[in-house]
């Protein structure tokens, strides 16, 4: 038998890969984690610093289990609601895989605000009024 009656047929060089097929992130796709998301970080951030409390920055970025849990919870009695707030702030939450848009230009805004929020809540001793209000409801 010579090597030219042998039955050709395609070689395994010429059979296509199969991770060509997979669709592959670039910049321009919608997946890509560079990309960033359609959701605002300054919205998020608002909704967290004000209403983190009920889950509302979960609600918005499309956590819906966790936010319900956040809701039932009144975010893990404030413990979640502090982290969930440094979190977003360090650009940590993301919609999807992708970065919250405008993190860039909103971040130092979040920090300064928050932190100027914080220092006027405890001179006014916010604390304080707050626990006697739930004191006096119980």
């Amino acid at each position: 038998m010579s090597v030219s009656s042998l039955p050709s047929g395609p070689s395994p060089l010429d059979l296509p890969r199969l991770d060509s097929a997979l669709p592959t992130a670039t910049a321009d796709s919608p997946d890509s984690s560079d990309a960033p998301s359609n959701r605002s970080f300054f919205v998020t951030w608002i909704l967290s610093l004000t209403l983190g409390f009920l889950g509302a920055d979960r609600f918005y970025t499309g956590r819906f289990t966790t936010g319900a849990l956040k809701l039932v919870t009144l975010g893990g009695l404030g413990l979640w609601w502090i982290v969930d707030l440094v979190i977003v702030m360090a650009g940590g939450l993301r919609r999807g895989r992708r970065r919250l848009r405008g993190y860039d230009e909103w971040k130092e805004v979040a920090w300064i605000a928050t932190g100027f929020l914080l220092i006027i809540g405890y001179s006014l001793q916010l604390d304080e009024l707050i626990s006697a209000l739930v004191t006096q409801l119980l």
